[in-house]
């Protein structure tokens, strides 16, 4: 059986419902695509609002979370909630056949690699100083860290692996001893401390020690935070405080402030957001009702000031840095799984940052790398979403906005963190996305952009 909608001239044809996909088929020329109902819940204040959403592209691209919900049987029930669904679907419908984008060509097929159980957090850096990105990933089911060299055409060597202390959750890397040689300082979650692990020459590692902060260190990001050149770290703990440590030098840290955070601090970053050359820390947080960032000035010192909140956001699970409407200042953006939406708050280089009006994602956006993926000279994000299994790609205008539709692309099961760095050497930032479920890692290689530049 087939329902027929006339728009204009499109005449579209729905079959009947099917269990399998959870949405309508629906025929349209030499291709197949579906349209379904998804129930977008989007927090508004007190109230909550839904959205209609489409999926395209018999490739899987284009494609948003399908409702696995029964079909409604719409000319049974006269509810005035199903009258507002016939009353837009006509509107949803059009957004599918008229003036739907095609989704660029960005990525080709990824290149899969065997990390360790649970893989929580990547790095893409430079390990054995050759000049291309290798890969570093801490395994927080296995107590290990993996390490792929780089050959700098796109793939990697078979992953090798060190052990770490109880859950490593969280990692930073930088040159904690001054060798120019990077290392890394990873949380051990169980533990209650941060292992420092010294690069040698040649892509080796060696335990250097473990600096104890307190219970359950979620997130770590490191900068010269008392001016003397030496690098330091920032270390939140999972329920209420911040706490850094200074670099001495020799790869060691001593234990120096720490700071209430209440609200359970989920992620941070570290950069100069009033201009004063004295590094500063954003930080987001992913407890109940928490609808703000804090933002922590620093003095030069190695002390922060009183923080700042900015309120924008909801449960934010992640927050990363980057100039995001060139105007020369560091924006912030956070995603928040609770809402499946993105917050942007855009910097003026003065220590005050103003909120954008929230923006949908797909189910679970957590990581975020920015770039300009579609060729349109502005900066975008590719987003990893957890529960669709899919990377978002978010077209930015230039200003602070951004383009809806997004594109997707499918990637394989519960991706979580993220890295993206130039690792076939082409001058294109690729990603690499870690399978939490499957020790696997998948590396997506940019393609040449087609779009062109003038557009």
């Amino acid at each position: 059986m087939y329902k027929n909608f006339s728009i204009g001239k499109a005449l579209v044809k729905l079959k009947e419902w099917d269990e399998n996909t959870g949405g309508w088929r629906q025929e349209a020329g030499d291709r197949e695509m579906q349209l379904v109902f998804v129930s977008a819940q989007r927090e508004a204040g007190r109230g909550r609002s839904k959205q209609m959403e489409k999926t395209l592209d018999s490739r899987g691209f284009n494609r948003s979370p399908v409702s696995r919900h029964r079909p409604l049987n719409l000319l049974k029930d006269n509810s005035m909630r199903y009258i507002k669904i016939i009353f837009l679907l006509p509107l949803t419908l059009l957004m599918a056949c008229g003036e739907q984008k095609v989704a660029p060509d960005i990525f080709s097929l990824p290149i899969t690699y065997h990390v360790g159980k649970k893989p929580s957090a990547i790095q893409a850096k430079d390990m054995n100083d050759d000049g291309f990105p290798d890969i570093l990933v801490t395994n927080s089911g296995a107590n290990t860290l993996s390490y792929l060299e780089g050959m700098g055409d796109g793939t990697f060597k078979q992953a090798v692996s060190m052990a770490t202390g109880r859950e490593p959750i969280a990692m930073e890397v930088a040159d904690f001893d001054g060798d120019d040689i990077n290392d890394v300082a990873i949380c051990n979650y169980g533990d209650g401390n941060v292992s420092i692990v010294l690069g040698q020459k040649g892509g080796i590692f060696r335990m250097k020690s473990a600096v104890k902060v307190g219970r359950l260190p979620i997130a770590i990001a490191s900068g010269d935070f008392n001016n003397d050149e030496i690098q330091d770290l920032a270390v939140t703990l999972r329920f209420d405080k911040l706490v850094i440590l200074l670099g001495v030098g020799d790869g060691s840290f001593k234990v120096a402030e720490a700071y209430k955070a209440s609200g359970t601090p989920a992620s941070l970053v570290v950069g100069d957001y009033n201009g004063d050359k004295n590094m500063d820390i954003a930080m987001s947080f992913n407890a109940v009702k928490m609808k703000f960032i804090r933002v922590f000035l620093g003095n030069g010192d190695g002390t922060l000031q009183d923080p700042v909140k900015f309120r924008g956001g909801h449960q934010s699970a992640f927050i990363m840095q980057h100039d995001m409407n060139n105007d020369g200042h560091l924006d912030l953006i956070t995603s928040s799984t609770f809402t499946d939406s993105l917050s942007l708050f855009l910097g003026d280089g003065k220590g005050e940052f103003h909120v954008m009006q929230d923006f949908a994602g797909e189910k679970g956006p957590q990581f975020m790398v920015a770039d300009d993926f579609v060729g349109g000279r502005h900066q975008d994000l590719a987003v990893s979403n957890r529960r669709d299994n899919s990377i978002s790609i978010i077209e930015g205008r230039g200003d602070g906005s951004f383009v809806f539709p997004h594109y997707n692309y499918p990637v394989g099961r519960n991706p979580r963190a993220m890295v993206g760095a130039d690792f076939n050497h082409d001058g294109l930032k690729d990603l690499a996305v870690l399978l939490y479920d499957k020790q696997l890692m998948e590396v997506f290689l940019r393609k040449i952009p087609t779009r062109p530049q003038d557009e």
